[in-house]
This record gives structure tokens, C-alpha cells and sequence, in this order.
């Protein structure tokens, strides 16, 4: 990525310290979490290995923290718009299914990658709306999305498919509204858009259950996350066990999350199925509260960016935070070496930077 990136890093680096301060002034609270993540090796159980991980953590956030400071809002739209398409038509080519016949595609689990698809069918089909000239492109990437979202045998990202198209219909009402009136609204939107989503799942385990012959861990999910939550308050409340340190059964008996169990299933995690609740492990409840804290005041700089710019690219922020937080209700990768991370910079360091003025600069 450096080496590609050379010719355009002599622009940028002249004003890093101003970008920086400007990253520090806009999102205080993400900066403190970046710097207590970087000092969890201090009190990390296996410090090497925290060091190990921070350093690609940092590696992808300095890379992303370019992005976010280059390239515009349109250009950022184009750029997450044709990467879910590669991975909706990976996927196609390379299935990958599991012991139960569902896609995973090129990721490591079907829940991801129906939650891949979703994004993709929800990105395409507003561009089919955007652009009319490239609609019949737009549906056909948008049809590969939804095919692959019916083999990933997912209920959750079905729901979240609905949401997410609902969502842009939604924020362009939302652009009309004051900035209170519009951050009110949007919570609002996605406490209702969370409580439908675990109503229809669970009026509709039946079907999910039978028709796509798939586990329902939704509810397993619910018995050791209470487990989880205990493990830390015990030993390590408020730092958590550093970057990487709980999930480690490498480690056997010395795992720190030795004896989480779904007792009715026998269900052994191998992480929290929750992406806040990962952060709780790792830093604790001042390191959660930090990246709440951060995530709400990224919600609000979105809405107010939402009102004064060109509809849908003013949007994208705030459906990128939307994505977030209902595929990490129910699965991980909030907090790890992925594209949840990346975008999470890009768009913080993005609504950091004096946008209204500097979006077509370079």
C-alpha cells in the first residue's frame, strides 16, 4: 500500500499535523480509545501477541486515516460500491458452502457474507435509482446480491437488507429536518429498526429453523453472553485483557474465556458474537464506553454533514454506521483486523476534516 500510494503521500504528509489535531478535535473519544488499545499490551496476559495485533491495527488505521483525508465522499461511495460488487461476484464463482449447504463465499462464515450481500443489494440498488444510465449494470449486480443472500441461508441479513433499503428512503426525509430534530429521528430509527429486527426473527424461527436448515444461535448467543459479561466484571472491569487477550484458546486451561459454554447446546464461542461485547473483553468498560461515546458523536457529525450536503453520498456516513451496528448486535468484527475497522476510520477521520471545503482537494 505504500508503494502505491507514493506519489500522492508527499501532499498529505506536509500537513499531518494538521490533519491530526483537526482527527483529535472532531473525535476525542475514538483518539482515546486508539491510545488505550495501543497501551493495552501494559496489562495484556500475552503482551507480545497484543503488540503483534496493535501493529496491524495501526497499519490498516494509518492507511485508512489517507483515505479518509483524499479521497471525497462520491469517490468513497464509487470505491465501497465496486468492492462489494468483487465480492458478490467471488462469491458466485466461489461458493465455498458449508457442512449445511449455505454460501460463505470468500469469507470465513455464511453470517458474514449474507451480511456482505445485503450491503451490496442495498448499495446497488439506490445507484440504479442514482444513475439511470447504468440501472440495468445496478439491478444485475443487485440480483447476483440477493442470490447470494438467499445461499447464505441467513434470516438476520434478510431483515437487514429491508432495513438498509428502507434506511435510504428514511434519510432523505431526515434531510429536511433540523439537526435535533433529524439525530432524534435516526436514533429512533435504529432502536426500531433493532426491535423489529429480533420480532420478526423470533415469530419466524420456524421457518429459519426448518426451511433453511439453520441453527438458530440467536438465542445461544443470549446465554453466554451473561457468561462473558461476568468473566470480565470479575477480573479485569475496567481495562478488559488487552488487545486480543481474552479469546485465546491456545492457550487451554490459561484461556481467559476457559468454561464459556452454551449450556444448552454445548455451544463452545470462539468469540462474543457481538462486536461491542468484544471491545468490553479486550478494553474493558472505559474502553466500550469510549467507542460509544465516539460512535454517538460520529451519528450526530453525520446528520449535520446529512442536511448541508448533496444527497446520497452525505448519507454514506451514516449508513455505513447504520451497517455496523446491526450486523455487530449478533456477530463480531467490530474491533479486528477488518473492513468494519477501516471504514470506521475512514469515515471518522472524514468527518473529522473540514469536509464542505475540502472534499475535491487532494
Amino acid at each position: 500500500m505504500v508503494l502505491l500510494l507514493f506519489p500522492r503521500l508527499s501532499k498529505t504528509t506536509k500537513k499531518i499535523v494538521n490533519i491530526v489535531i483537526q482527527w483529535i478535535l472532531g473525535d476525542p473519544f475514538f483518539c482515546l480509545f486508539l491510545l488505550l488499545m495501543t497501551l493495552s499490551p501494559l496489562w495484556s496476559q500475552t503482551p507480545e501477541f497484543a503488540c503483534r495485533l496493535i501493529g496491524c491495527m495501526w497499519a490498516i488505521t494509518l492507511v485508512s486515516m489517507y483515505v479518509g483525508k483524499v479521497y471525497s465522499w462520491s469517490e468513497i461511495y464509487g470505491l465501497l460500491r465496486w468492492l462489494t460488487c468483487l465480492v458478490a461476484l467471488w462469491g458466485v464463482v466461489k461458493t465455498n458452502p458449508s457442512s449445511d449447504g449455505c454460501w460463505t463465499g470468500i469469507l470465513s462464515h455464511k453470517n458474514p457474507f449474507s451480511f456482505h450481500m445485503a450491503n451490496t443489494a442495498s448499495l446497488w440498488i439506490l445507484y440504479a435509482f442514482k444513475k439511470p444510465k447504468y440501472r440495468y449494470l445496478s439491478l444485475f449486480i443487485t440480483l447476483i446480491a440477493l442470490v447470494g443472500l438467499l445461499k447464505g441461508c441467513s434470516g438476520a441479513s434478510r431483515v437487514l437488507t429491508v432495513i438498509l433499503i428502507c434506511f435510504w428512503i428514511y434519510l432523505s426525509v431526515l434531510k429536511r429536518l433540523p439537526v435535533k430534530w433529524a439525530f432524534l429521528c435516526f436514533l429512533l430509527f435504529l432502536v426500531g429498526s433493532i426491535c423489529i429486527g429480533i420480532v420478526v426473527l423470533n415469530n419466524l424461527e420456524a421457518i429459519v429453523v426448518d426451511g433453511l436448515k439453520k441453527d438458530m444461535t440467536l438465542t445461544g448467543r443470549t446465554n453466554f453472553w451473561p457468561l462473558i459479561i461476568d468473566r470480565v466484571n470479575q477480573n479485569s472491569p475496567i481495562f478488559g485483557y488487552g488487545a486480543g487477550g481474552f479469546w485465546q484458546s491456545w492457550r487451554g486451561l490459561e484461556d481467559p474465556a476457559y468454561g464459556i459454554v452454551d449450556v444448552k447446546s454445548g455451544f463452545v464461542p470462539p468469540h462474543s458474537h457481538n462486536g461491542f461485547i468484544d471491545i468490553l473483553c479486550e478494553l474493558g468498560w472505559s474502553g466500550l464506553l469510549l467507542f460509544t461515546f465516539s460512535f454517538v458523536n460520529n451519528i450526530f457529525r453525520g446528520i449535520k454533514y446529512l442536511i448541508k450536503e448533496s444527497f446520497p453520498e452525505s448519507a454514506l456516513s451514516l449508513y455505513l454506521l447504520t451497517f455496523m451496528l446491526m450486523t455487530n448486535l449478533t456477530e463480531g468484527g467490530l474491533f479486528a483486523i477488518g473492513t468494519y475497522w477501516c471504514w470506521y476510520v475512514v469515515l471518522s477521520v472524514k468527518l473529522s476534516l473540514n469536509t464542505t471545503a475540502k472534499d475535491n482537494q487532494h
